[in-house]
């Protein structure tokens, strides 16, 4: 039977470490046996590791809203995300530290993730892309703003799958200023993405810390999905720019608001359906995939919404008129500012055609004419 516990490497991680300890000094060798940090597991014998084998599942299934509450502490969770071939996709994490601060920050496949979301004020993440992101509302702030506030003996909890409990270990945990970014208000149900492309490894490991002197938050860790795409523009560098642009590519949105495919305020965008490529800061087209009827909205350069809107004015397209008919032809359209108009092709034998720029869905061709559409106005 497995116990919980925690113990010190002489190395960065398990697989390249030569001996476990006991204690943070490195002075006490750890008892022989099996060790595993949930991708790997070693038999410790005589003080050296034997080589590294695949521990298959220890962690909390994934699915699971866990809540946690007490002291100031450090508090770990192991979530087992899924090892078959249809457990990849977007692992979404839901965080809401109410309204004490508490920091957030998760490790899977070698990469550290601290970047959230909140339905309040959009994105909050550390400077430092290795450390702890720490959120809650401003008003409720323990001196950790602006300050670097040193925890060297906080108190480590594990949670074993019904609470967390204490390990008997310390951790020495350092928040910078650049680590805290509070809200006005409770920032809310925070939003975390991380992207899970293939089946192993399967274990994420999530680090909480309460730095006041009380904590209380709630996690939701969803088992990985694909993100569900909507059709949209490719970027352009303002709203008027992106209304003109056609709708031609497919991205993806990790959802506040739980409307997959509907783009919304302060949503995670990607150009993948894992969620590993957050799309650039600029402005995209996607009429009918945003909330409250808007045509466009814009991404910062965290990959988070952060406007939304309506596009003003007339689309003005270009269109070519084409026809092979051995007699003139006529074709209507109204131009981009508002004036009708009229032409002709055909006549000369073979084959003829006009290109010209148009009010969206204003060309009108009589007889025998084919009209296409080639994109936003050129010319």
């Amino acid at each position: 039977m497995a116990i919980l516990g925690s113990y010190f490497l002489n190395g960065p991680s398990l697989g390249s470490s030569t001996t476990i300890f006991s204690n943070s000094n490195l002075t006490i060798i750890a008892p022989d046996g099996f060790y595993s940090d949930g991708v790997t597991s070693r038999e410790q014998v005589a003080g050296v590791l034997l080589p590294a084998t695949t521990c298959q599942s220890c962690g909390t299934p994934c699915g699971s809203s866990i809540s946690g509450s007490g002291a100031t502490g450090v508090y770990l969770l192991n979530l087992e995300a899924g090892a078959s071939s249809i457990d990849v996709g977007a692992i979404i994490i839901r965080f809401n530290p109410f309204s004490v601060p508490d920091g957030i920050r998760a490790t899977y496949n070698g990469n550290i993730y601290n970047k959230v979301t909140s339905p309040v004020d959009g994105a909050h993440k550390s400077t430092n892309p290795a450390n702890f992101t720490v959120v809650g509302a401003s008003f409720a702030d323990c001196g950790l703003t602006g300050n670097t506030s040193n925890f060297p003996t906080m108190t480590e909890y594990l949670f074993n799958g019904t609470s967390f409990v204490a390990t008997g270990n310390t951790q020495n945990i350092t928040i910078y200023p650049g680590d805290v970014s509070l809200s006005v208000s409770d920032p809310g149900n925070c939003m975390m993405v991380i992207p899970k492309t293939n089946p192993s490894p399967s274990i994420v490991n999530f680090q909480f810390i309460g730095p006041c002197s009380s904590t209380g938050w709630d996690v939701d860790v969803q088992c990985p999905v694909l993100l569900t795409g909507f059709g949209s523009s490719v970027m352009a560098t303002t709203s008027e720019g992106a209304c003109l642009l056609l709708e031609t590519v497919t991205y993806y949105n990790a959802s506040l608001a739980g409307t997959p495919g509907i783009v919304g305020l302060y949503d995670f965008v990607f150009s993948d359906a894992y969620g590993s490529n957050p799309l650039a800061a600029g402005f995209y087209h996607a009429t009918g995939s945003i909330t409250g009827s808007n045509d466009w909205f814009q991404v910062d350069a965290n990959g988070v919404v952060i406007a939304l809107g309506v596009c003003t004015g007339t689309t003005c397209l270009e269109y070519t008129v084409a026809t092979t008919a051995t007699l003139a032809q006529l074709f209507t359209y109204t131009d981009c500012e508002g004036n009708p108009q009229s032409g002709y092709v055909g006549g000369v034998g073979g084959y003829d055609a006009s290109t010209f720029c148009a009010e969206e869905n204003t060309v009108v061709g009589t007889g025998e004419t084919t009209t296409t559409l080639n994109g936003p106005c050129t010319i």
